[in-house]
C-alpha cells in the first residue's frame, strides 16, 4: 500500500534540503572561480608575456654563447698573433731583434718602426674599431742577399696572419755585401679612442 505524500514529504525532506544545500554551495563555488579568473586574467596574461619574453631571452642568450664558443679558437689565435688585442709593436721589435741575433746580423740591422696610420673601412667604424697599418723600416748593411731573406722570412712566419712584406731594395753592391732595406706592414685592430665613441654617440 502506497503511502501518501503527506507522509513521504517529512521523509525527503532533510535529503531535498541537503541536496539544495550542495547546489547552492557548487554554484557559490563555480562563481567565485569565475571571478578570481575574470580578476587574475591580466596578471596571468603579463606572466605568459613575461615568461614568453625570458624564454626568448634566454634562447638567444644560449646562441649567443654557442656562437662565441665556436669562434674563440679563431679569435684566441688572432689575439696571439697581435692581430687584435693589446699593444703588438714590443712584440714585433723584439721577435725581429731576435731573429737577427740568431742569424748573427744583429750589428747591421737598423730598424724604425712609424706611427700607426689608421686604414679607412666601413665595417670597422659600425664595429666601433680601428684597423690600423704599422709601417716598419728594415735596414741591413754589409749582408747577402740569402741572409736578409731568412731575416724576414723569419720575422713573417711569426706572423703569418698580420705581417706582409711591402717591397725590398738592394743597393750599394760590394766584396763585403750589400745594402738591403724593406718594408714590412703590420695591421692591427684596436678599440676607438673613448672621445671618438662619445663623439658618434
Amino acid at each position: 500500500m502506497r503511502r501518501p505524500w503527506t507522509e513521504l514529504l517529512p521523509l525527503v525532506r532533510p535529503a531535498a534540503a541537503l541536496l539544495l544545500a550542495v547546489v547552492l554551495v557548487l554554484a557559490l563555488a563555480a562563481s567565485a572561480l569565475w571571478g578570481v579568473r575574470l580578476y587574475l586574467s591580466p596578471q596571468w596574461q603579463q606572466a605568459q608575456g613575461e615568461r614568453q619574453s625570458a624564454q626568448a631571452a634566454l634562447e638567444e642568450a644560449h646562441a649567443e654563447q654557442a656562437d662565441a664558443a665556436a669562434h674563440l679558437p679563431h679569435y684566441r689565435q688572432m689575439q696571439a698573433s697581435g692581430f687584435i688585442g693589446g699593444e703588438p709593436r714590443a712584440a714585433w721589435v723584439e721577435d725581429l731583434l731576435a731573429a737577427a741575433t740568431h742569424l748573427g746580423l744583429r750589428e747591421r740591422l737598423s730598424f724604425q718602426l712609424a706611427p700607426p696610420e689608421t686604414v679607412a673601412m666601413e665595417l670597422a667604424q659600425e664595429a666601433q674599431v680601428q684597423v690600423q697599418r704599422h709601417v716598419l723600416q728594415v735596414e741591413l748593411q754589409q749582408v747577402h742577399e740569402i741572409e736578409a731573406l731568412r731575416l724576414l722570412q723569419g720575422l713573417l712566419a711569426q706572423h703569418p696572419q698580420v705581417a706582409r712584406l711591402a717591397g725590398c731594395s738592394f743597393e750599394q753592391p760590394g766584396a763585403e755585401g750589400l745594402t738591403v732595406r724593406c718594408r714590412v706592414n703590420f695591421l692591427h685592430i684596436a678599440p676607438l679612442p673613448a672621445q671618438a665613441n662619445n663623439a658618434d654617440q
